[in-house]
């Protein structure tokens, strides 16, 4: 068993202290990493795991004593050890409730695992699509630079060091140069296991002039009745978007209420590239979503939009960082959030322009709404600006629902809870209109309003 009195505590003494249970915790998932490498026979994968073992050992899981965690606690998480098993048998009937209403090629992946028999005849894609599971090319050395991409921060993260510690499975999609992909791309991950660990690697690369839409949806199979049902997700995404290609994305967290969802995408862009995503997040008792996007190139467009729902006793985190580091480039962010009941709320953004990044327009919008007197919204939008010719702009609102506007639609025979509930619904559903699929909007939109409607 791996221990931090182990040898690679003696070679690198731990600069931070761990409460036992963080000790505890941090022991447990270096144990699953040290399993992985047993039954791994490839060098590669099992240094690379190593060397992150080593870093999650001397930094270990953020405290609230860390300023971007100060916010989302994981008090709670750090007291359930997951395990990290292969995928359980269920059946396409299984799932069926949570497969879209749209045509789409499926991807599904069971408590972390690619599931051959519940995804799609993968071998027919359209020509210039490739699609393969993390876990085939692990088994290849010649194929470990389809997963190596340039990954600068993910050890800047420690969830995204975890990841790398347990890597495991997850997908490979490349589309080729000057290819549209006329169908969508639905990505099911589900959570069949009580605490289980579902631990993603993805990689898209989008070539030169080419075209995607990828749906990712996180959801919970659980047994009737079962609240006390918890799984952890925890995903590493590295998407790279080739010179005028045009990525479209969509990620829908709806897990278990007592489930935990840690997902970080490193996004690249090429010159007049476009970055279209949106995070719907409903689900989870704590969940932290972050973008890391860098727009290196000229003329780029991007959109990161977010519209979340929390109550009970949730915690949903929700942060961008962006980079404009060449001249002319747009980006534009919506944000989102409904909380009711004890909910905490968290945004954090950053918009970073460069010295050369000249005549960019940044734009940057967080609107809260507050449903109850004991929800609380922790929000933080930021600029960081070098250059000197830029329009950039950032702002928060967090308040509750106007009267006026209850009373308004009352005075026309509309019952104050619907009343209520049709203000809410409009208000959150705003940031799903960037959606460029109106077949997928209507989904996420109803998804949404179902959740609202309780």
């Amino acid at each position: 068993m791996t221990t931090l009195s182990s040898s690679t505590r003696e070679s690198k003494p731990l600069v931070k202290k761990f409460s036992p249970v963080v000790k505890a915790a941090m022991e447990h998932y270096a144990q699953l990493s040290d399993d992985l490498n047993k039954a791994s026979d490839h060098e590669n994968v099992v240094s690379l795991r190593q060397k992150a073992k080593q870093l999650f050992l001397q930094e270990g899981f953020p405290t609230r004593r860390d300023e971007d965690w100060g916010y989302t606690k994981l008090t709670n998480f750090v007291q359930t050890h997951y395990r990290l098993e292969g995928l359980s048998q269920i059946t396409l009937a299984d799932i069926q409730k949570f497969l879209p209403s749209y045509p789409a090629t499926r991807i599904v992946m069971v408590d972390g695992w690619f599931s051959e028999s519940l995804s799609d005849d993968l071998s027919v894609l359209p020509k210039g699509v490739s699609v393969e599971s993390i876990d085939d090319i692990l088994e290849i050395p010649a194929s470990m630079d389809k997963l190596i991409g340039p990954q600068t921060q993910i050890d800047k993260e420690p969830f995204g060091v975890l990841n790398t510690m347990l890597l495991s499975d997850g997908y490979f999609l490349q589309v080729s140069r000057n290819t549209t992909v006329e169908l969508p791309i639905f990505v099911l991950n589900v959570q069949t296991q009580n605490q289980h660990v579902s631990n993603l690697r993805n990689r898209i690369i989008i070539e030169q002039n080419a075209e995607a839409t990828v749906v990712e949806s996180y959801v919970s199979l659980t047994p009737e009745q079962n609240e006390e049902f918890s799984g952890l997700t925890n995903v590493v995404s590295e998407i790279e978007v080739g010179q005028d290609a045009r990525f479209n994305q969509v990620v829908v967290q709806a897990q278990a209420e007592r489930s935990y969802y840690f997902a970080n995408q490193f996004v690249y862009q090429a010159s007049r590239s476009v970055f279209n995503t949106l995070y719907s997040g409903t689900g989870s008792l704590t969940s932290r979503h972050q973008n890391h996007l860098q727009m290196d190139g000229e003329h780029i467009e991007s959109i990161q939009n977010s519209a979340c729902y929390a109550s009970g006793e949730q915690i949903m985190d929700s942060r961008t960082y962006t980079e404009h580091n060449e001249v002319n480039g747009v980006s534009q962010q919506l944000h989102k959030y409904v909380l009711d009941d004890s909910a905490i709320g968290v945004f954090n953004g950053m918009i970073k322009v460069a010295r050369a990044a000249q005549k960019t327009d940044g734009q940057m919008d967080n609107k809260n709404l507050l449903l109850s007197n004991s929800a609380q919204m922790d929000t933080k939008p930021q600029l960081e600006i070098y250059a000197d010719d830029v329009k950039c702009s950032h702002g928060s609102a967090t308040g509750q629902i106007n009267k006026d506007q209850v009373f308004y639609l009352q005075a026309r025979g509309i019952p104050k809870a619907q009343a209520i509930r049709m203000i809410t619904e409009a208000f959150l559903l705003e940031p799903v209109e960037d959606i460029r699929n109106p077949e997928i909007g209507k989904w996420v939109s109803a998804i949404l309003s179902q959740k609202l409607n309780g």
